[in-house]
């Protein structure tokens, strides 16, 4: 079969839905289909790949030329199947990878002093959305990695529930996974910088705003009289904000910051704790990430990886927002006895299993050829 994955960047060492893009081309490759990557750019080697051109500055031109950079693209192009990564006019089957912009509109501004009603008119907004119609109502069928998203695009786009499809994301096993008790001392004596003995929670994520970081800060705050942790950063980096926010909190002392990282699993694999308070993420691969490396994970309601995290514990499952919920699940986990996390870490990893590429791929073959 020919197909071709449409997606704007493409990679390994990219964010969560770029990886998902490389992966699948590659998995799909290896199962002897013809693969060709049309993006903007892209690190995977030994693929077919034809450029679909960016240009301008800022979100709104880098979005809309994209959109009919692909157009021309695949019309030069004979394909079977076109899967879009992306908010993309007339493919086959449309993965929903983004944040669903209709419903980030309600969720993401809610209390905010201009109404999402308002902002849906602004020239980026309104550019973002009339995309997302556009593909989601050309598209023969839409591919959610949640339930969560299947029923927002339902509810928003009224589309017919049998042409919307959950197939739940898919994890490297090879890369993450649980490690020896002697390893895992190993790697937290060289990660926790003094700290290995403390409870050690973690926050993965670039869009930190989005992802929740300003309540597990505030969370975390309050637990400093009960808890000895310290919080490890991800993706960010130790802005002039957030150390003034950490000063305020007087956290300075119990956070860390390390930014990008190409090394993230070892960071899984030392720590007790993945916290992700995200406000929206349709599947935030990273709680599957850590899951499989044996790790717990907290997240909230609005996140569809929240629908595996309560398979194995409901209470590690909190709303959006609630700073107190979020600080009575972090202190839960920590006061477990050793054996009973590591029986809630053996939860994760098992449950984890289920969730490998080549798993999902041939799931998503059986729709391509349907």
């Amino acid at each position: 079969m020919r197909v071709a994955v449409v997606r704007r960047q493409c990679g390994l060492g990219l964010g969560g839905a770029e990886r998902y893009c490389a992966n699948v081309a590659i998995w799909l490759s290896r199962l002897g289909h013809k693969v060709t990557v049309i993006a903007d750019s892209s690190t995977v080697e030994g693929l077919d790949f034809k450029r679909a051109r960016v240009w301008g500055r800022g979100s709104i031109l880098k979005n809309l030329s994209f959109f009919h950079s692909v157009r021309s693209v695949l019309k030069a192009g004979e394909f079977d199947c076109i899967y879009g990564l992306s908010r993309i006019r007339g493919a086959d089957f449309l993965r929903i990878s983004d944040p669903l912009h209709r419903a980030w509109l309600e969720l993401g501004y809610s209390g905010s002093k201009i109404p999402w009603q308002l902002r849906r008119i602004t020239p980026r907004h309104l550019s973002l959305l009339i995309q997302e119609k556009e593909a989601i109502e050309s598209t023969r069928f839409v591919i959610t990695n949640s339930n969560l998203v299947k029923e927002q695009v339902i509810k928003y786009y009224r589309l017919e529930p049998q042409r919307v499809i959950t197939i739940y994301n898919g994890v490297d096993l090879d890369r993450f996974h649980p490690v020896k008790e002697s390893q895992r001392r190993r790697l937290r004596a060289s990660l926790s910088l003094g700290k290995k003995d403390s409870f050690l929670i973690l926050f993965v994520g670039s869009d930190w705003k989005r992802k929740g970081l300003l309540n597990l800060l505030e969370a975390v705050s309050a637990l400093k009289r009960h808890v000895d942790f310290h919080l490890f950063v991800i993706g960010v980096e130790a802005g002039k904000g957030l150390l003034r926010t950490c000063q305020g909190l007087s956290l300075l002392e119990n956070v860390s910051f390390f930014g990008k990282r190409g090394d993230v699993e070892r960071f899984y694999m030392a720590c007790d704790l993945l916290c992700l308070p995200t406000h929206y993420d349709p599947f935030a691969n990273v709680c599957l990430e850590a899951m499989a490396c044996g790790m717990p994970v907290v997240t909230t309601e609005t996140n569809g990886a929240s629908e595996l995290v309560e398979r194995v514990d409901e209470g590690l499952v909190v709303g959006p927002g609630d700073v107190d919920a979020l600080k009575g699940a972090i202190q839960r986990i920590a006061n477990m006895k050793s054996s009973e996390r590591s029986a809630l870490g053996e939860g994760c990893a098992h449950l984890a299993k289920k969730f490998g590429w080549d798993s999902h791929v041939k799931r998503l073959v059986e729709y391509f050829s349907s």
